[in-house]
C-alpha cells in the first residue's frame, strides 16, 4: 500500500514538473564533438601564460555556437578537474564523477614547459538545470495539497489497519502477564504485525511448556523432599529399633552374669547359663556385624566393586557349605542349577545374599520338609529361586519382610536367632546391583526369587 501511494504521489509530481518546467537543452552532445580536439590542439605545447586566453576564446566560441549548453572540462594527471581558465586550482570534482554524464570523446595535450598530460572533453552545462527549481516552486502549492490529502488518507487507513491487530496483541499480552499461557493471538498476517503475532504465540507455547516442566520439576522436587523425609524417618526408626534390639541381649547377658556372680537361685548352675550367655553373645555379635554391613552399604557414595561372577559355581559352593545346616534341620534339599550363569557384581556381597536366603529357608522350615533351589536364565535375566515347604507367611506381612528388624513372629525369631536384618540386607545389596527380589506364598510353602541381568 505504501508503494502504491508513493507511486501516485511521484506520478503527480512528475506531471507537474513536466507541465511547468521549460525545455532546457536544444542541442545534442554530438554537435559538441570536435571542440575538445580543437582546444587540445590549441593548448598543446602552448606556454602557460597563453593558456587562459586560448581557453577563454574557445569557450566563448563554444557558448555562441551551442547556446551555452555545453562547456569544457580539463583534468590533470591525478584525475582532478582544474578550474578554468588558469588551471591553477581544482574544482573538487574528479573525472570519474562524469562517467554517467553525456560528454564527448576525450583529448589530451601537454604544455611546452611541462611533462604533465592533461585531459579535456565537452559535457553538458549543469548550471542550466537550475531552472528546474523554478518549475518546482511553481508546482509546490499543488504538490502540498496532494501530499496533505494523500497523507491524511494514509493516516486514517493505517490507524485502522495497524491498531486493530495491535489491540488484539495487547489484550493477549495482558492475559499472558496473568500467567494464562494457553491463549493464542488470532492475527493472521504476513507483515511485521503477523510476525509479532506468530512470535507471541510461539512465546506463549514455550512459556506454557516451560511452566509445565517447572511444575513437573517442582513435583519431582517435592517427591524427593518427601522421600528424604521418609528416609530420615526410616533412619530414625532404624536406629531406635537397633538400640532396642541391642539393649535386649545385653540386658539378658547382664542378668545372667549377675545371677551367676551372686549365685541366685537357678543361676547357681553356672555351666548352663554360661552357655546361654555365650549363645546370646553370639547373637549379639551377629547383629553387630549385620549393623556394620548395613552402615557400610548405606554410606553415601558407596559403590560396590563389580566383576564377573559365576553364579552357578557360587550357588553350588554356598549350598555345599550350608548342607550340614539342612541335615541338622532334617530337611530335603533339591537343586537345579544351570551351568555357566555369569553376572556382573560383587562376589562377597552376592555370597551374603545367597547365605541369607538359604539360611532363612533352613531356619523357618519345619523338620521333614523340602527346600528347592533353582538357577536358570530367562530372556537375558538370571533367576535364582529358593522355595521351602511346610510353612507360609500371612499376606499382610509380605510387603514388610524387607523392612529392618521386622519379624512375622517375634517369639519364633528369637528361637531361631533371627535379628530381622537378613532380608533388609538382601534388598540393599540387590538394589546396588540393579536386581530385584520378591517373596511370595506358593501352594506348598514360601518362595524367594531374585532377578538379575546376566552376561
Amino acid at each position: 500500500m505504501t508503494a502504491v501511494l508513493t507511486a501516485v504521489c511521484c506520478g503527480i509530481t512528475y506531471f507537474c514538473i513536466v507541465r511547468f518546467a521549460p525545455y532546457i537543452y536544444q542541442h545534442r552532445v554530438e554537435e559538441a564533438d570536435g571542440w575538445q580536439f580543437e582546444l587540445a590542439a590549441q593548448l598543446d605545447n602552448q606556454p602557460r601564460e597563453g593558456i587562459p586566453e586560448c581557453i577563454n576564446f574557445l569557450s566563448e566560441l563554444l557558448a555562441d555556437n551551442l547556446d551555452h549548453e555545453y562547456v569544457f572540462h580539463i583534468f590533470g594527471d591525478t584525475g582532478e578537474e582544474l578550474r578554468l581558465p588558469y588551471l591553477d586550482a581544482v574544482t573538487g570534482k574528479r573525472i570519474e564523477d562524469y562517467e554517467d554524464c553525456e560528454k564527448t570523446d576525450i583529448s589530451t595535450f601537454r604544455m611546452w614547459d611541462g611533462e604533465e598530460t592533461y585531459v579535456v572533453f565537452v559535457a553538458k552545462n549543469t548550471e542550466l538545470e537550475s531552472q528546474t527549481a523554478d518549475a518546482i516552486r511553481k508546482a509546490l502549492p499543488v504538490l502540498s495539497v496532494v501530499v496533505v490529502l494523500v497523507s491524511t488518507a494514509a493516516a486514517i487507513f493505517y490507524t485502522w489497519y495497524m491498531t486493530r491487530p495491535v489491540k488484539k496483541i495487547s489484550a493477549i499480552a495482558r492475559r499472558m502477564a496473568d500467567m494464562e499461557f494457553d491463549v493464542r493471538c488470532p492475527v493472521r498476517r504476513s507483515d511485521e504485525v503477523g510476525v509479532l503475532s506468530d512470535s507471541l504465540n510461539e512465546m506463549a507455547h514455550r512459556l506454557s511448556a516451560a511452566l509445565l516442566e517447572l511444575r513437573e520439576a517442582n513435583g519431582k522436587l517435592q517427591e524427593d523432599i518427601d522421600r528424604e523425609r521418609q528416609l530420615e524417618q526410616q533412619r530414625l526408626a532404624f536406629f531406635s529399633a537397633a538400640s532396642h534390639e541391642l539393649k535386649t541381649p545385653i540386658t539378658i547377658i547382664k542378668g545372667q552374669l549377675e545371677g551367676m556372680l551372686y549365685q541366685v537361685g537357678r543361676y547357681q548352675d553356672r555351666e548352663t547359663y554360661l552357655a546361654r550367655s555365650l549363645e546370646v553373645t553370639n547373637t549379639l555379635e551377629t547383629m553387630v556385624q549385620e549393623l556394620l554391613t548395613i552402615s557400610r552399604l548405606e554410606t553415601p557414595g558407596y559403590i560396590c566393586k563389580k566383576s564377573r561372577v559365576d553364579m552357578s559355581r557360587l550357588a553350588a559352593d554356598r549350598i555345599a557349605v550350608l548342607s550340614e545346616l539342612f541335615l541338622q534341620r532334617e530337611l530335603t534339599l533339591e537343586t537345579f542349577l544351570s551351568p555357566d550363569m555369569a553376572v556382573m557384581g560383587d562376589a562377597r556381597l552376592l555370597e551374603k545374599v545367597l547365605d541369607n536366603l538359604l539360611g532363612n529357608a533352613a531356619a523357618y522350615s519345619p523338620a521333614g520338609n523340602r527346600v528347592t533351589v533353582k538357577l536358570w536364565k530367562e530372556a537375558g535375566v538370571m533367576i535364582f529361586s529358593v522355595e521351602n515347604t511346610g510353612v507360609q507367611i500371612p499376606e499382610e506381612a509380605l510387603p514388610k519382610l524387607f523392612e529392618a528388624f521386622y519379624r512375622v513372629d517375634a517369639s519364633r525369631s528369637r528361637q531361631t536367632g533371627g535379628s530381622g536384618l537378613g532380608l533388609y540386607i538382601v534388598k540393599t545389596i540387590l538394589d546396588l546391583h540393579g536386581a530385584a527380589v520378591r517373596i511370595e506364598n506358593t501352594e506348598q510353602g514360601v518362595a524367594a526369587t531374585v532377578r538379575m541381568p546376566c552376561l
